[in-house]
């Protein structure tokens, strides 16, 4: 992407579609790096990083983007943890002494982005980093903190033009600072699982013999034995922490909700049609409030007979990785929120403003068209240009349409998935059957729009990779929700194959899926062509 392009769509300018488009793939590129990082394991972080830099600076025309984090304590020195150069530059970073660019350190801790289009814009009393940025090669530069909520930064991520000075408005700049975050919590929730593995490992180490949260149940002698640390995690009272008074306490603290479905595994578990048990729950605890457990419990004995006569389990606090969980889902909703608002606003732009004006030219062509003399080289030429502005008006109406269907709001998700089915039958041709049962009175929002975009890729993909002659779209109303389904006969694929590739599209439609609680089944099988059925429930919003 052009470093020049200007990312304001509001300021009067006029960009091109395909600049639309590929401020389109970093929208969406954005949304796909935050739900890349949900289920990252720690020792996968770094490299996805690595790669999402990549990717972010190739998009965006970044030369030079470098990833730092404080050593120690004292946040004296500063070390390049992931770095991107652009092939035409090559630079070495070392650490760095913070007394270097003691300025934008101070604007760093304080939570503040420092955004220069130029050097000369940094004030006097940051004449230091102005000079030893000038030694790097630095000619502008977005500088953003990484912190999470209210705690200190862990570091600060830096956008660097080294082949000329470019500017950094404020789209661009707040595009740039969600990818910080992202980076941000996946850093922090890694860090977090760091230490929660450091302290199990002192924790097993101190009591190799009890283990974390331990307790026992023995049916023979109709005894429960449970350890401090158990004690203490669930809060239970000195006088309640002997036997069977401990699991009363434990079992009326469990949380409402969660209640019955731990019980029921729990009876399972000492019934012995469960030999493994893996559950993790919320728990009211007396002083701290609500915590999540991660319960782990299995059958250790049986009798002659194969009954159960004792079971174990080990409880877990897991608060903190719930939480770095929630923040990273309400950071997806966030960014796909986001990601709609833009589409509506580019689609607003291009029906309002560029449709228009192209209506406008081709009048005009029209007209000297007929002010030519007939059957000369002018009125032909007015006669190609004239059609070729229509043409380009129907793509940037269809365009428009592909970014915000404004029919899903103004005649519901039936209507809506009716019309893209129409879109695709004129351009595609295909012999597309449509199947839609009557819908409730009241379907949610982000449900009828999570169900329309796993479409609109899907027949996407059917029209362009799937080589089918003919496809159906069903609509119905199940299990207090709404399935989408949408089969083709074409080449198919293999499911596991590409579940290691996770394209783009895929990606965006298990994760608006997942916010809203519904489900993503595809079944293919090369030769045989492609199912995907969506469900969600009917009044589902995005949590």
């Amino acid at each position: 992407m052009d470093a020049n392009f200007d990312w304001n769509f509001s300021a009067g300018g006029l960009p091109a579609i395909e600049h639309l488009e590929q401020l389109l793939k970093f929208e969406t590129l954005i949304t796909e790096l935050s739900s890349r990082f949900v289920n990252r394991l720690p020792g996968e972080v770094d490299d996805e990083i690595d790669d999402s830099l990549r990717r972010v600076c190739e998009l965006v025309g970044i030369e030079l983007a470098v990833l730092w984090q404080w050593k120690g304590t004292d946040q004296a020195l500063i070390r390049p943890t992931h770095t991107y150069y652009a092939e035409e530059v090559f630079r070495t970073l070392e650490p760095l002494r913070q007394e270097l660019f003691p300025w934008v350190r101070q604007q760093m801790l304080n939570g503040r982005r420092v955004a220069l289009s130029s050097l000369d814009e940094l004030p006097a009393e940051a004449a230091v980093d102005r000079e030893n940025a000038r030694l790097l090669g630095i000619k502008s530069s977005l500088t953003l903190p990484l912190a999470v909520g209210g705690e200190p930064p862990i570091g600060a991520l830096s956008f660097n033009s080294l082949l000329a000075e470019r500017g950094w408005n404020e789209v661009l700049a707040n595009r740039l600072q969600l990818v910080a975050q992202v980076f941000t919590n996946a850093l922090a929730r890694r860090r977090r699982d760091k230490r929660l593995q450091e302290s199990e490992a002192r924790l097993a180490a101190g009591a190799e013999l009890a283990g974390l949260a331990f307790y026992e149940v023995d049916f023979g002698e109709n005894a429960i034995y449970i350890d401090e640390r158990f004690r203490n995690l669930c809060g239970i009272p000195r006088e309640q922490e002997q036997g069977l008074d401990a699991m009363a306490y434990w079992i009326d603290h469990l949380h409402p909700d969660d209640s019955e479905g731990v019980l029921e595994m729990r009876r399972q578990l000492h019934e012995g049609s469960l030999e493994r048990l893996s559950i993790e729950y919320r728990y009211l605890h007396p002083a701290h409030g609500e915590k999540w457990i991660q319960h782990l419990a299995g059958v250790s004995r049986r009798d002659a007979k194969g009954q159960v006569v004792c079971t174990y389990g080990v409880l877990r606090d897991v608060t903190e990785s719930k939480r770095a969980e929630n923040d990273m889902r309400d950071l997806s909703r966030r960014l796909i929120r986001a990601q709609e608002d833009e589409r509506a606003l580019l689609a607003r732009e291009l029906h309002d403003d560029v449709t228009q004006r192209l209506a406008v030219l081709a009048i005009e062509a029209g007209r000297a068209e007929l002010a030519a003399p007939a059957g000369g080289a002018v009125a032909e030429s007015m006669q190609v240009v004239r059609g070729e502005l229509m043409r380009l008006s129907e793509d940037v109406h269809s365009l428009a349409y592909q970014l915000h269907p404004s029919v899903l709001q103004e005649l519901g998700l039936s209507e809506a998935l009716r019309a893209e089915c129409d879109r695709w039958l004129r351009l595609a041709g295909l012999d597309l059957a449509v199947n839609f049962d009557p819908l409730p009175a009241e379907v949610g929002k982000d449900a009828a729009l999570c169900l329309f975009r796993v479409a609109q890729e899907a027949l996407s993909n059917v029209a362009r990779h799937a080589g089918a002659r003919s496809a159906s779209v069903t609509l119905r109303q199940t299990d207090g929700g709404l399935l989408l389904a949408v089969r083709d006969d074409g080449v198919g694929f293999d499911p596991e194959h590409q579940r290691k590739r996770m394209q783009l599209g895929l990606v965006s439609m298990r994760e608006r899926m997942r916010l809203v609680n519904g489900t993503l089944d595809i079944e293919s099988t090369p030769g045989q062509g492609t199912t995907i059925v969506a469900w969600v429930p009917a009044h589902g919003e995005m949590k």
